[in-house]
C-alpha cells in the first residue's frame, strides 16, 4: 500500500493540485466552539495495541475496537483489539466513562493477529455480539483465525465463528479487515460483509443456524481484485435494501447497488465514486442537509500533493447514485494518510462535523488527526489543534461514542503499536440541545435488531436531518448504533423513524435528551416477558411520568388521559 497502481479506467485521477487547493486542506486559524479531553489513562482503558514484528506484516495496518451496551444496562462498553503481542480486551462501563477490564472473566483474552471488530445481535436473541476480523494466528502469517464471539448473556462470550461458517474468510491467506453487519434481504436478521485485502472479499447470509457465503452469486465477480479494506450497508436511495459501499486500496472502491433480490449491481463508473487512490476509511451522513445520504473516504495524498488523491468527498446530487466529488472545494481532501473516520455533529449546531485519523511509517510517522467543523454552506473548517485534538499518533481505527451519557459524541482513536486515545467531548450542556435516539425492535418480525437499517429524521424550525442507524465499521472500528442529532438553538424535534419494513412512526415534539425507542410486536407487554400484568402497568406509568416518547400511544406529542385509555386498551385487549 506504498504507491497507488494505475487504473486503466481513471489515468488522470492523481491530481497535482494548484496552491489554492493545498491551502484550503491546510488546518484553519479560527477556534472550535467544542473542545476535547483526552482521558483514556483516568478512564481505564489506556490500552497498548502491540504485535510480534514490527515490520509491513498487515499488522502495521491495524488496531481497531467496537462499541456496543454488552451488558444492556444503558451505557456504552468497549472492546479493543490487542495485536498479536497482545490480547484483546473487553471495557464494561461503570455509567460514568469510566471501565472496568473483564476480558478474562469474559473469555476474549485472546492474543491473535486481529485487525477490526464489528458489533450486532447476529442471533436475535437480545445480546450484541461480537465479529472479530483476523489476518493470522499470533505465531505465523497464515489463514485468517476470524472470532465470532456469540453473547452467552450472562457476562461470557463463546466463540462459534466455525460452526457459523465465518473462521476463514480466505482459506489461503489471512486478510480479513474491516466487517460489517446489515439486513441486505430484509428478512430479519442481519448478514455480514467482510473485506478482504487479497481475494477475500466476502458476503455472508445469514440463514439462522450458519452464515452462508454467497460471494459468487451476490457480488460483481471482479470482487477478487479489490483491495478491500472497508465494506458498509446503506440504503443510499430510499428504496429500503442496503446498498454496498466497498472501500479499497488502490482504486478499487466498489459501489454497488442492491437490485432488491439478492444480487448486488456494480454501478461505481456511472455513480461518480472510486476516485480515491487507496480508499481506505468511510463515513456516510448527509452532509448538505439537503435529505439524501453523501459518502466520504480517507485515502492518501503525499505532503507535495504530487501523488494520492487525498480524502474524497461524494456529494449525492438529485438522481440517486449519481455523486460529484467536491472534498477540495470543501477543504476536507488533504488528509494524509487517512483511515479512520466518522461523522457526527460534534458542536450541535445541526450540521455533520467529520473527524479522521492519520499516520504511517516515513515521512507520515506525526500525521496529525484532521478535525473538520461543518459550516453549513458547503466548506469545513479544520479545527483540531484548537479542540485540543492534538493526536500525531499512528492512527488507524475511530469511532465517536457518548461515553460519558452527557448527550454528545467522545471520540476514540486506536493507534497502531501505541496506546489508544479517549477524547472527552467537553460542549457546555450538550444535552439541552441534541437527541440521541437507540431503536429496539426486539421480536418485531421482519425487523433487524436495533433497528439496523433504519432511517431517523428529525425536524425543528430550522430544517430537518437524516440519520442511517447501522452497524457499520469506519475502519476497523464501529461506533455507537444511535441516531445522533444536534438540534442547534432548538430544544425538540420532531422525530420520524422509518422501519426498513416500510413502517414509519412520527413521534411530534420529542424534547431533547436520550432515549431508547421501542418497537413493540404487542404493546400490552411493555417488559417483553411474554405476559401482560402488573409490572408492564407500572413500566407505563415509569414511562409516562418522565415523557418518554414510548408513553405517548396516539404519537400526537401530548402525555395525558387520551394515552391513558389507549394503553388500557392495548392492556384489556392482550397478546396474541
Amino acid at each position: 500500500m506504498t504507491a497507488p497502481m494505475t487504473d486503466p479506467r481513471r489515468p488522470s485521477v492523481l491530481r497535482v493540485l494548484p496552491a489554492a487547493a493545498l491551502l484550503s486542506g491546510l488546518p484553519a486559524l479560527a477556534g472550535s466552539p467544542v473542545t476535547f479531553t483526552e482521558r483514556a489513562f483516568q478512564a481505564g482503558c489506556n490500552h497498548i495495541h502491540q504485535t510480534v514484528s514490527l515490520f509491513s506484516d498487515l499488522e502495521f495496518q491495524n488496531a481497531g475496537g467496537a462499541v456496543g451496551d454488552f451488558d444492556r444496562d444503558g451505557d456504552q462498553d468497549l472492546f479493543v483489539i490487542g495485536g498479536s503481542a497482545g490480547t484483546d480486551r473487553l471495557y464494561l462501563n461503570d455509567g460514568t466513562g469510566n471501565f472496568i477490564d473483564v476480558s478474562a472473566a469474559a473469555g476474549i483474552d485472546q492474543s491473535h493477529r486481529g485487525s477490526g471488530v464489528a458489533v450486532a445481535d447476529f442471533d436475535n436473541d437480545g445480546d450484541l455480539d461480537i465479529m472479530v476480523t483476523s489476518v493470522g494466528s499470533s505465531a505465523a502469517q497464515g489463514p485468517g483465525t476470524n472470532k465470532l464471539y456469540r453473547n452467552n448473556g450472562d457476562g461470557t462470550f463463546t466463540d462459534v465463528a466455525f460452526n457459523m461458517g465465518v473462521k476463514f474468510t480466505n482459506p489461503s491467506v489471512g486478510d480479513a479487515y474491516s466487517a460489517s453487519f446489515g439486513d441486505y434481504d430484509l428478512d430479519g436478521r442481519l448478514d455480514l460483509a467482510v473485506a478482504g485485502y487479497f481475494g477475500g472479499n466476502r458476503l455472508y447470509r445469514n440463514l439462522g443456524s450458519v452464515f452462508l457465503n454467497v460471494t459468487p452469486a451476490a457480488l460483481p465477480q471482479d470482487m477478487a481484485s479489490v483491495r478491500g479494506f472497508t465494506p458498509r450497508f446503506v440504503d443510499m436511495d430510499g428504496d429500503r435494501y442496503p446498498d454496498l459501499l466497498w472501500v479499497g486500496d488502490f482504486f478499487t472502491s466498489r459501489y454497488l447497488v442492491n437490485n432488491g433480490a439478492g444480487v448486488f449491481i456494480d454501478q461505481t463508473a456511472a455513480s461518480g465514486t472510486s476516485l480515491d487512490s487507496n480508499g481506505m476509511g468511510s463515513a456516510v451522513a448527509d452532509f448538505d442537509n439537503d435529505g439524501d445520504l453523501d459518502w466520504y473516504v480517507t485515502s492518501r495524498i503525499n505532503y507535495d500533493m504530487t501523488a494520492g488523491s487525498g480524502n474524497m468527498l461524494y456529494l449525492q446530487g438529485p438522481t440517486p447514485h449519481v455523486y460529484t466529488e467536491n472534498s477540495v472545494p470543501a477543504g476536507v481532501n488533504f488528509g494524509l494518510w487517512g483511515w479512520g473516520t466518522d461523522a457526527q455533529d460534534f458542536d450541535h449546531d445541526g450540521h455533520v462535523d467529520l473527524v479522521a485519523t492519520n499516520g504511517f511509517d516515513g515521512n507520515f510517522t506525526q500525521d496529525p488527526t484532521r478535525f473538520y467543523l461543518n459550516n453549513a454552506d458547503g466548506t469545513f473548517t479544520e479545527a483540531a489543534g484548537s479542540a485540543g485534538i492534538t493526536d500525531t499518533g499512528q492512527g488507524r481505527g475511530l469511532l465517536t461514542a457518548d461515553f460519558d451519557n452527557d448527550g454528545d459524541r467522545d471520540i476514540i482513536i486506536f493507534n497502531n503499536r501505541q496506546p489508544m486515545l479517549l477524547y472527552r467531548n467537553d460542549l457546555p450542556n450538550p444535552g439541552a440541545h441534541a437527541i440521541t435516539v437507540f431503536l429496539d425492535t426486539r421480536g418485531v418480525p421482519g425487523v433487524a435488531p436495533d433497528g439496523i437499517g433504519s432511517m431517523v429524521t428529525a425536524t425543528t424550525d430550522a430544517g430537518s436531518q437524516i440519520r442511517h442507524v447501522h452497524a457499520n465499521s469506519n475502519y476497523l472500528a464501529q461506533s455507537e448504533m444511535s441516531a445522533h442529532f444536534g438540534l442547534g438553538s432548538a430544544t425538540a424535534a420532531d422525530l420520524t423513524i422509518a422501519y426498513a419494513d416500510g413502517t414509519t412512526v412520527t413521534y411530534p415534539d420529542v424534547p431533547a435528551g436520550r432515549y431508547t425507542i421501542v418497537r413493540y410486536a404487542c404493546f400490552a407487554d411493555l417488559n417483553r416477558d411474554g405476559n401482560s400484568n402488573i409490572f408492564d402497568i407500572l413500566d407505563f406509568i415509569s414511562l409516562y411520568n418522565t415523557r418518554h416518547p414510548n408513553a405517548d400511544a396516539n404519537f400526537d406529542g401530548q402525555y395525558n388521559i387520551f394515552d391513558i385509555l389507549e394503553y388500557i386498551n392495548a392492556f384489556n385487549a392482550g397478546c396474541p
